[in-house]
């Protein structure tokens, strides 16, 4: 299953020692194929990313190593994603 996780950070100030390491966990993924896309939004309030796992838990057990969740400092919205259409020519790596 696909998902598209909007990642909304609450606490600026508290997320900043944390953003280093959410880099890392994001790339780590990628890596993985458990993401195949994310970003930042522009304001700096947050982000998103298109997520694979079988399950909403198994996305979730994912989702809980993220190191913003250690700062308490960010919400996590995931929705179930069905892709109807895509340019593949987009997510060349």
């Amino acid at each position: 299953m696909k998902f598209l996780v909007d990642v909304r950070i609450h606490e600026r100030e508290a997320a900043k020692p944390h953003l280093a390491a959410h880099l890392a966990y994001l790339n780590a993924h990628f890596e993985t194929g458990d993401f195949s896309m994310f970003g930042a939004y522009g304001d700096g309030t947050g982000g998103m990313l298109i997520a694979e796992a079988a399950s909403p838990e198994a996305l979730e057990s994912v989702l809980e190593l993220d190191p913003l969740k250690a700062g308490n400092c960010a919400k996590w919205q995931a929705t179930p994603l069905k892709v109807a259409c895509i340019d593949p020519s987009a997510f060349t790596r």
